[in-house]
């Protein structure tokens, strides 16, 4: 690709490349608008200058959706849109939401995904039909069923190659199973991946046994084991939340680091995530991520970064 002049560079609007997790999601236009939404208030709590040069170029922010690929139907945003207001309105947990998440059945649940994690053969035993559910759709992805993962994975190449092949600068954002897809992806480019300046994850599984098992490159060993184009790793994660399990990445993926394929790693581990939907407290649902106050500032420090470099 031939070097862009100075004033293309600055021409181009950055690119937010946010990848969503497992389950049905609402339609894509009512989808991005309610994430655009969210996005946006989280910025604003973190920094209200960032988040009106945000509101203002609304087009930097682009879903690689790829939901349809395993689920039939879309989700009825009315079910969301109560709790969704609510966080709108006022994100910060209120003293039900927290002793919530720290209630002893949450605790008891905690640890039996945290046992299932360790000894696989729990699983069934120690996890709700939901949990079940979610392995049996990753493990579709995983097993490449019908090539499924390889249609999956080739929808967000293809964003990731328009978003290089225009000299955008890329924040590449994902939710949960999102992070798994957004790794192996980016594993699969090997030498064809362009510059990610910044990595967000959100409620990620990547530090999970059951998942570093199955991602690409797990049976490879030194670099060749992980996805190359990451220039920093930002990771948060809600407490009690039953998909990240608390990991911390810069534990989990040292290696990286000193294999020099990341600048640095950082991790926050102790956000609560108060959203309730018509479920009840769901400390893993995307919206509540969105809203808060960490995701907005590393958001940010992204936006307002004056070059390619890492924030």
């Amino acid at each position: 690709m031939p070097p862009m002049s100075a004033s293309t560079e600055a021409q181009l609007v950055p690119r937010i490349l946010y990848v969503p997790g497992l389950r049905a999601k609402p339609a894509p236009k009512v989808h991005r608008e309610t994430l655009w939404r969210c996005l946006l208030e989280g910025v604003r709590r973190a920094d209200p200058g960032a988040a009106a040069e945000l509101a203002a170029t609304p087009e930097c922010l682009h879903l690689a959706l790829w939901g349809h690929h395993l689920y039939d139907n879309y989700r009825d945003v009315r079910q969301d849109q109560a709790g969704i207001a609510a966080l709108l309105a006022d994100a910060r947990p209120g003293k039900d939401s927290i002793r919530e998440v720290f209630g002893i059945r949450r605790r008891a649940n905690y640890f039996g995904h945290l046992c299932g994690d360790r000894f696989p053969w729990l699983i069934d035993g120690l996890t709700n039909e939901d949990t079940r559910s979610n392995i049996a759709a990753s493990d579709r992805y995983f097993h490449n069923v019908d090539g499924v993962g390889d249609r999956i994975r080739a929808g967000l190449r293809s964003e990731l190659q328009r978003s290089w092949a225009a000299g955008e600068r890329v924040l590449l954002m994902a939710h949960s199973f999102g992070s798994v897809i957004a790794w192996d992806t980016l594993w699969s480019l090997q030498d064809e991946v362009g510059p990610i300046d910044l990595f967000l994850t959100l409620g990620s599984p990547l530090g999970t046994r059951y998942i570093r098992s199955r991602l690409q490159g797990a049976s490879a060993t030194g670099a060749a084991r992980y996805p190359r184009g990451i220039r920093r790793w930002e990771n948060l994660a809600a407490v009690g939340g039953l998909t990240a399990l608390g990991h911390r990445f810069a534990e989990d993926f040292a290696e990286m680091q000193q294999l020099g394929l990341v600048a640095g790693i950082g991790d926050r581990t102790d956000l609560i995530n108060p959203f309730r939907g018509a479920e009840g407290l769901n400390v893993h649902r995307c919206y509540g991520y969105f809203v808060n106050a960490a995701t907005g500032a590393a958001l940010a420090r992204w936006w307002r970064s004056p070059g390619p470099g890492a924030p």
